[in-house]
């Protein structure tokens, strides 16, 4: 064989491998790498592209706290009026009712008519809630001024707040530390535990 010959023979053989290679085997890793990609493309956002979904705020129930004022009725006579008062969460019921109880009706509620005998400043010294009973200190200046009618109705506004709003246990009220027994200059008598009818005689 001349060396022409030779030499197109060689010639054609590393064509014949750059061929093959070109075809078959550079191609190769390039189809796995796009598999590679699609895959991802796949499944990666499900678990790190995709926005983690809200939960769902839970609705908490409002909590109403009935606290007792004034008013009259179509007559004029004088009547016992209910107002309600959101509580604030995590508050106890008789703490709240009665501090707004001590503050009085709001500004609409006095155009509707609203009032309260309770006189200002008046203090909720502290509420001791025992297994037994709970005792509600508050300070001496709601038994002062108004005369016999104004005890009355102020200390029934706060029997029936109390009432309504505390735990189902005897509750006592104490005046500046002490057990009331008497309320101010007329001597109106109270009775306890506190009830409805612990004015009454």
């Amino acid at each position: 064989m001349g060396f022409w010959s030779k030499l197109v023979i060689l010639i054609l053989a590393g064509l014949a491998f750059f061929y093959v290679k070109v075809n078959f085997f550079d191609n190769q890793p390039a189809k796995v790498e796009k598999k590679l990609v699609v895959e991802e493309q796949v499944v990666m956002p499900k678990k790190v592209q995709e926005p983690a979904k809200k939960a769902e705020e839970k609705k908490v129930p409002r909590t109403y706290v009935t606290v007792y004022f004034l008013g009259m009725d179509k007559n004029d006579t004088g009547i016992f009026k209910k107002v309600q008062r959101e509580l604030p969460q995590g508050q106890s019921k008789l703490k709240f009712a009665l501090n707004q109880l001590v503050a009085g009706p709001t500004p609409y509620e006095k155009k509707l008519g609203v009032y309260s005998e309770i006189p200002k400043n008046v203090k909720i010294l502290g509420i001791v809630e025992s297994k037994n009973k709970i005792i509600i200190d508050v300070s001496s200046n709601i038994q002062n001024g108004g005369g016999a009618d104004s005890i009355y109705s102020r200390m029934k506004q706060f029997i029936k707040t109390v009432l309504v709003n505390a735990p189902k246990k005897p509750v006592y009220l104490y005046i500046d530390g002490k057990q009331a027994e008497v309320l101010g200059g007329e001597g109106i008598m109270i009775s306890q535990p506190l009830s409805e009818n612990s004015l009454d005689g």
